[in-house]
């Protein structure tokens, strides 16, 4: 179970999804550490993806905070995501930014899930800590 710091936090991700460029996929990240933001980021198309091959078109959100925040060393990444349609989708960090987030010693990822949400250590992010289930129409992240 999340605490509610922690909720608050990865509802804080969710919100940023709003700010994302990308049509596709709206995620938002929040990195936090010792209580406090050290910084965010939203995934971003690097260029026009109808000039350049799709598989490197994008900065993912996770990229975005960690190069903004400077040391992340002990810092938990928050990771929220939007649908098209408006839901929350899964934000798992992918293979490439679980290297990221390794590398640079964030401790710990919380994520969004379709109907609740993941939590697991850094480098162990395919060993979920725990998932709420919610119905997705009553995802407690989602006020709208």
């Amino acid at each position: 179970m999340l605490s509610a710091t922690e909720l608050k936090w990865l509802s804080y991700a969710v919100d940023e999804c709003e700010l994302a460029s990308h049509s596709q996929w709206r995620v938002g990240a929040v990195i936090i550490k010792g209580g406090r933001v050290l910084s965010t980021g939203v995934n971003r198309y690097r260029n026009s993806p109808d000039q350049v091959d799709l598989a490197g078109v994008s900065y993912h959100a996770e990229e975005v905070a960690i190069r903004k925040a400077g040391d992340v060393r002990g810092a938990t990444i928050y990771v929220g995501r939007i649908t098209r349609s408006g839901r929350i989708g899964s934000a798992k960090p992918c293979v490439r930014c679980q290297a990221l987030l390794l590398e640079e010693g964030l401790s710990t990822a919380i994520w969004t899930e379709p109907h609740g949400w993941g939590k697991a250590r850094v480098g162990r992010l395919e060993e979920y800590i725990g998932t709420t289930r919610h119905s997705a129409e009553k995802h407690p992240l989602i006020s709208r």
